[in-house]
């Protein structure tokens, strides 16, 4: 008995702790004023492991990022795909046009970090203006399953030779949202400015996990085209 507020005490600790780290997730404030026409911010939050189980429900790193276009930062635009097959023979029937928010790093001709924003499209969606332009609205997408997912995104990130993707991901409940769209073409080259706005959960090759939350990104989406194919217009 004479043990026993001792054994009380230890629990309120316990408790107490408890607390203090399930609340630890919601210490970050994400508070930006871009300084540029494209930019991007949002709160990244890294896990040992898959955060929807509970032994990984708080955080290991977490941070909140505002970017805008200035040195060391770049937000750009690139793609991927060719429609076919492609280098040794690997098959990717699909394209993709990107956002990139890059970070330079001082000591390598790479980016330090990476945060890609892909829309992947059938082929022929680009085959066109009309059909391009046609692929980007203002209205919520979902977060693609694999590669052959049409008309849905991809977010990926990529850090200290550790690349997370959110594809074979269940991110169900997350979408991604397109507002503020401006289609452009300049010295041939049509693209799509747009603001995404998403929340999104990606795995690493090595098991861990990346929370992507309140993301708020602007950007350009080109058209893309396969590798020795010229569209007619």
């Amino acid at each position: 008995m004479k043990n026993k507020p001792l054994l009380i005490y230890a629990a309120l600790i316990v408790i107490s702790l408890g607390s203090c780290l399930e609340n630890n997730e919601d210490s970050l404030i994400l508070s930006c004023e871009p300084e540029t026409a494209h930019f991007g911010s949002f709160i990244l939050r890294f896990y040992e492991g898959n955060p929807n189980q509970s032994a990984f429900r708080n955080p290991s790193r977490q941070e909140a990022v505002c970017w805008s276009d200035l040195t060391p930062i770049q937000i750009s635009g690139q793609g991927t795909g060719n429609c076919g097959l492609g280098y040794e023979m690997f098959d990717n029937p699909f394209l993709g046009t990107s956002i990139v928010l890059g970070e330079d790093d001082p000591n390598d001709d790479y980016y330090k970090r990476v945060v890609e924003v892909m829309g992947i499209f059938a082929c022929m969606d680009f085959s066109t203006r009309e059909s391009f332009f046609n692929l980007f609205t203002p209205a919520q997408y979902g977060l693609a399953i694999d590669f052959e997912d049409f008309g849905n995104f991809v977010i990926g990130y990529f850090e200290d030779g550790i690349r997370y993707s959110s594809i074979g991901v269940p991110n169900s409940i997350n979408n991604v949202t397109l507002s503020e769209i401006e289609e452009r073409s300049i010295n041939n080259a049509d693209f799509v400015v747009a603001t995404v706005r998403f929340s999104a959960l990606l795995k690493a090759e090595n098991g861990k996990y990346l929370k992507i939350e309140n993301a708020e990104v602007r950007g350009r989406f080109f058209r893309m085209t396969p590798f020795g194919v010229e569209w007619e217009d």
